[in-house]
């Protein structure tokens, strides 16, 4: 890679922002193959649902309208994050695994990449770190958020998410049971950016800071990338639906417990009510990996047509394929049964 595509941090709509993703992951993967970088100043209070979180499992709808609290969701999977107020989303599209780290495979994509962040972070006056899975510690205090999707050629899009004002972690009032039962933090207490960064830097100066840092990780000159693409905001908009993203007439979900938190899956019915039993399951939950390898594993690992991927080398943070095989056939053995 020559250099790397950046668009400056400026204030969005948190809609705007989350719409980001997909846009620059489309750009990233053009003829030009470059990786783009943006920060986005965003504004809560909100909860954003990783991509296959099933909401009610997540958070209490009516509390959070109560609150004035919308509830979206994002184009990357992973765990859900709370912007009480002023926040960054950081949005990195590459056209493959290793465009920044020569050595990132999907399956290291999460750790190799991350390490850009960690240098802007500490560049920034707030020492971090990163442990695995979905969080970033600053100043030794969960504080920033990931999240992650890929694309069957290889492109992949990870986002990072980060409150000033408040920390990631949903307050209890608005989760759901499932979720109040998890540790998420390891023990530790979530940090606001405001908790951790230096007061001498506004968040604009940390969005770039951030952004410089992910750049210089990877040796790369930062670029201006011209123009802001169009957004399809439209897809990001407000949630109400207890059971988004199951799609609709689909079986009761059933749970997991994992390391990350939860997996879900649940048997669809192409035909409701028809004597023919589910041919696939939709998975969802808190695991960081590609949408399309839930999809095919929901399929039974079959490919969709014109796809050629490798399922057992895909990205996957959280849980194991073995994890989620078991419960898609859980889930499609229960949606046999009768009442199922």
């Amino acid at each position: 890679m020559s250099a790397m595509r950046s668009l400056p941090p400026v204030h969005r709509p948190l809609e705007d922002a989350l719409a980001l993703g997909p846009a620059l992951l489309a750009r990233a993967r053009a003829a030009e193959a470059a990786p783009w970088l943006a920060a986005s100043l965003v504004e809560g209070p909100a909860v954003v649902l990783g991509a296959a979180q099933r909401a009610a499992r997540v958070v209490d709808l009516p509390a959070c309208a109560a609150r004035g609290a919308k509830v979206l969701r994002r184009a990357t999977t992973g765990t859900a994050a709370f912007l009480g107020g002023r926040g960054v989303v950081w949005t990195l599209a590459l056209p493959h695994a290793a465009a920044l780290a020569p050595d990132a495979t999907a399956r290291t994509v999460l750790n190799r990449n991350v390490r850009g962040f960690l240098k802007g972070f500490s560049r920034a006056g707030a020492p971090a770190h990163y442990f695995g899975r979905e969080w970033i510690s600053l100043q030794h205090r969960p504080a920033a958020l990931l999240g992650l999707d890929a694309t069957p050629d290889g492109a992949v899009l990870i986002e990072v998410f980060a409150g000033l004002d408040a920390a990631l972690a949903i307050p209890p009032q608005l989760a759901a049971p499932d979720e109040r039962v998890i540790d998420r933090w390891l023990g530790k207490a979530p940090a606001a950016l405001s908790d951790v960064v230096p007061a001498r830097l506004s968040l604009e100066e940390l969005a770039r800071a951030v952004v410089e840092g992910v750049a210089l990780r990877a040796a790369l000159p930062l670029i201006d990338g011209g123009e802001a693409p169009e957004l399809a905001a439209e897809r990001f908009q407000p949630l109400t639906a207890p059971d988004d993203p199951v799609p609709p007439g689909a079986s009761a979900a059933v749970l997991a417990r994992v390391p990350i938190g939860w997996i879900e899956a649940a048997a669809v019915f192409d035909v409701p009510h028809a004597p023919v039993p589910p041919a696939r399951a939709w998975l969802g939950g808190d695991v960081l990996t590609a949408r399309w390898l839930l999809d095919a594993l929901g399929r039974g690992d079959a490919p969709a047509r014109g796809e050629d991927v490798d399922v057992e080398a895909s990205p996957l943070e959280g849980a194991t394929l073995a994890d989620l095989r078991a419960l898609a056939r859980r889930a499609l053995a229960v949606g046999r049964a009768p009442g199922g």
